[in-house]
């Protein structure tokens, strides 16, 4: 079965999340359950499934557990918000810890706020590479981008990667994807300053420089996602001008 019609065939359960690329070593696990497709995601390994009753996921991932017992890996549940949160606590009773949910928001241009950066920043070169990454896991400990992914990233279009350095070396950055008919929507995939450069402003110079440059290369919309108990970044998307979305929620499970 090829990909594409797994994901498919995942989508078409009741209870399903089959969401992201599989980039490598896929196992696929159909149970009268349902479909599960155990993969690699970014440098995370992350279990897709779709099934007809939230109960049969329990079981299903035991299974794949007791075959896969040297292996960690994710799962995750999406919904709108209020869902997210009554899920969630039903899934923590099956003994599996939660990071955070993670919540969606969305900034139409039209209704940004009228503010401009006021900092140049750099695109990512391809020599960096090996710069980033390092960099992007000090920040970051999980759904770290791939060496492959920034590769693809740089050569095409499709991507915004801007860095803010210190002293020529990578102090901060953020990862913006464009999509849809004429690149109209752009999400913002990650932003991210080192410890020191926090509490100056940095953050919020390289988004307003991004959708600067999302909106130049034709974007009228973005979106992102961030944590739900994570204030200080939700009041700073919000005074830029983004609104919580409550139909978009997820709740990430570690295995």
């Amino acid at each position: 079965m090829q990909l594409e019609e797994i994901y498919k065939k995942g989508c078409n359960y009741p209870e399903n999340f089959f969401y992201g690329e599989i980039l490598g070593n896929a196992k696929l696990y159909e149970f009268p359950e349902g479909i599960f497709l155990l993969g690699n995601t970014s440098e995370e390994i992350e279990l897709l499934w779709g099934v007809n009753k939230l109960e049969d996921l329990k079981y299903s991932i035991e299974k794949i557990k007791n075959e896969n017992p040297d292996i960690n890996f994710i799962f995750r549940y999406a919904s709108n918000l209020k869902d997210v949160i009554k899920k969630k606590e039903i899934i923590n009773t099956w003994g599996y810890v939660n990071k955070d949910i993670n919540v969606g928001y969305r900034l139409s241009f039209d209704n940004m706020l009228d503010e401009r950066s006021n900092q140049a920043f750099e695109y990512l070169e391809k020599n960096e590479i090996k710069e980033f990454l390092s960099f992007e896991k000090e920040v970051f400990d999980s759904f770290n981008v791939s060496e492959k992914e920034l590769q693809d990233w740089l050569n095409n279009d499709e991507h915004i990667i801007l860095t803010y350095k210190v002293s020529n070396k990578i102090s901060g950055f953020i990862i913006i994807e464009l999509y849809g008919t004429n690149n109209q929507n752009c999400f913002i995939r990650n932003v991210g300053v080192c410890k020191t450069e926090r509490g100056k402003g940095i953050g919020k110079e390289l988004i307003l420089f991004g959708l600067e440059e999302a909106k130049r290369k034709g974007a009228s919309k973005a979106m992102l996602w961030v944590g739900y108990d994570n204030t200080i970044a939700r009041n700073l998307y919000e005074k830029i001008g983004f609104s919580l979305d409550e139909d978009e929620a997820e709740v990430v499970f570690h295995v």
